[in-house]
């Protein structure tokens, strides 16, 4: 694949030229890099986006749009080359490989979420999923950004799933003035009938936040730990407030100190810790 530095598109996103100089600056030949097809063009061109930087690129081989390439470096002047690399999903032993993915394409997503919430005047608003899939549906890039974040998500669960660790979702709209969110279910089986569910994010002032949930038939219990918890006695008293309705009452178990072994977030926790 041979990345155009004088550009033949549309020209939607900025000059190509500089894009490269960008590209070349970050990378080394070499170098394994992952992109993202955003669009595909006639005669075997693309836009692609890698690493944050929007290049058009001719491909050797066509893909779906959404699709993850992997590449190789080859050169870098006086044109980019990259060689395509088959992608095999990081494999189940590659822990690090998958998180990698996850958190690269969780933060294209979320470097797109954030302008996007803010010019529908969503900031600082909960946001149900009907409203966050509208959101999608009118921004073709921000939907291929989070389809490919949810894929890998999809991709560790598979891993997790087969290791009896639980399973994996990624749902940002749950928390979209958070980063870096992720959900964990994780059953005890039939015979127990627990449910355990994690949902995480980072907050700006609280830092980590795991939200804990444990569901056996219609009893409900809910625990909030914080990295930071400075504003965990404030966060009690409004959990202790709030009234839910329905036929599932939540008995909150009040605010804690998230350890600092788990630092490093559930998807760390469930892909290496035995």
């Amino acid at each position: 694949m041979r990345i155009s530095g004088s550009g033949t598109g549309n020209g939607s996103f900025g000059n190509e030229g500089s894009r490269s100089e960008n590209f070349r600056r970050k990378h080394r030949v070499g170098q394994k890099v992952r992109g993202l097809l955003l669009k595909n063009l006639p005669d075997a061109m693309a836009w692609v986006d890698i690493d944050g930087d929007r290049l058009l690129a001719q491909l050797e081989s066509a893909h779906p749009e959404g699709s993850r390439l992997f590449f190789l470096v080859q050169k870098l002047t006086p044109q980019i080359v990259l060689k395509e690399l088959p992608w095999t999903g990081g494999g189940k032993g590659d822990g690090l490989s998958l998180m990698g993915d996850f958190d690269a394409a969780r933060t294209l997503f979320e470097n797109r979420f954030r302008p996007a919430l803010s010019e529908a005047d969503l900031s600082g608003k909960p946001l149900p999923l009907a409203l966050f899939l509208k959101l999608l549906a009118g921004a073709p890039a921000l939907r291929t950004a989070y389809l490919d974040a949810a894929a890998c998500a999809r991709t560790i669960g598979k891993t997790l799933d087969g290791a009896g660790k639980g399973r994996l979702l990624y749902q940002p709209w749950l928390a979209p003035d958070g980063r870096r969110q992720a959900t964990l279910i994780r059953g005890g089986g039939a015979a127990e009938g627990l449910t355990e569910t994690l949902v995480e994010y980072d907050h700006a002032r609280m830092g980590l936040v795991r939200v804990q949930f444990l569901t056996r038939n219609n009893d409900l219990t809910c625990k909030v730990l914080l990295q930071h918890p400075e504003q965990s006695t404030p966060l009690a008293r409004y959990l202790a407030s709030r009234a839910h309705g329905g036929p599932v009452a939540i008995n909150h178990l009040g605010v804690g100190r998230l350890p600092r072994t788990s630092h490093g977030g559930i998807v760390a926790e469930a892909l290496f810790q035995k």
